[in-house]
């Protein structure tokens, strides 16, 4: 679905991605795994077009959509749910999900976007109960469920999910990975940035290891899961 060949991304004079090449097949989980700075965060906002790539292919179903904005990205399949969430914190859980049908949004689908709102509601239903509560004065694991949802309404083929357990409690982040498993179930390719490397692997299919921007290793998950180095670095020994 999704071929990315030798990505290289700056900020300014700094090289963040350096030659970056991953592959993220139709239906399937894919992990990227780092510490702080590797560069994780960046790969995604390079392949939603939200920081531009100075070299490289991104190809898409066949296309090539570096340097594409990233509305146009979203259009064709690609939502990302970004490190922090990054919700409208001033506007209702209600009117948060709605925005994320931006792209399509006309008065002859308002049909197809309640159905879509319905939908949503089934994966998370405590948003229908928040539906008109301010987004900003949810709980962190109901905000993460919140900017998945968002996302959700998309319409997306592909997910981006940055680091979704992010400042969570375990009970809600096991909560979240099971939501992960159920969209891929129903057919939605995920490419998952976690920091806890663990849950990541667990759910995922296949696993890349990013350090300095590079890509150092990388395998099906369980195999990642028992790398010793991998254990040392990322799981606790």
């Amino acid at each position: 679905m999704l071929s990315i060949e030798g990505l290289r991304t700056f900020y300014g004079s700094i090289r963040v991605l350096k030659g970056v090449s991953i592959q993220i097949p139709e239906g399937k989980v894919v992990s990227i795994i780092g510490a702080n700075g590797a560069g994780k965060s960046t790969l995604l906002k390079t392949i939603s077009g939200l920081v531009k790539a100075q070299e490289g292919r991104i190809i898409y179903k066949g296309k090539d959509i570096a340097g594409m904005p990233a509305d146009r990205i979203v259009g064709l399949g690609i939502s990302q749910v970004p490190e922090g969430r990054q919700l409208f914190a001033h506007l209702t859980v209600l009117d948060n999900i709605r925005l994320g049908a931006y792209h399509y949004f006309k008065r002859s689908n308002r049909d197809e976007i309640n159905e879509r709102i319905k939908h949503i509601y089934q994966i998370f239903p405590i948003l229908e109960k928040r539906s008109k509560q301010i987004a900003g004065t949810l709980s962190g694991g109901e905000q993460q469920m919140l900017a998945i949802a968002r996302a959700l309404m998309g319409r997306p083929e592909l997910l981006l999910l940055d680091e979704p357990s992010m400042g969570i409690a375990p009970l809600i982040v096991r909560e979240i990975f099971n939501v992960i498993n159920t969209l891929n179930e129903s057919g939605t390719t995920i490419l998952l940035v976690e920091q806890n490397a663990r849950a990541a692997l667990k759910v995922a299919n296949y696993c890349y290891v990013l350090e300095r921007g590079e890509v150092v290793l990388e395998g099906l998950a369980a195999e990642i899961l028992d790398n010793p180095k991998v254990k040392e670095a990322y799981l606790g020994g």
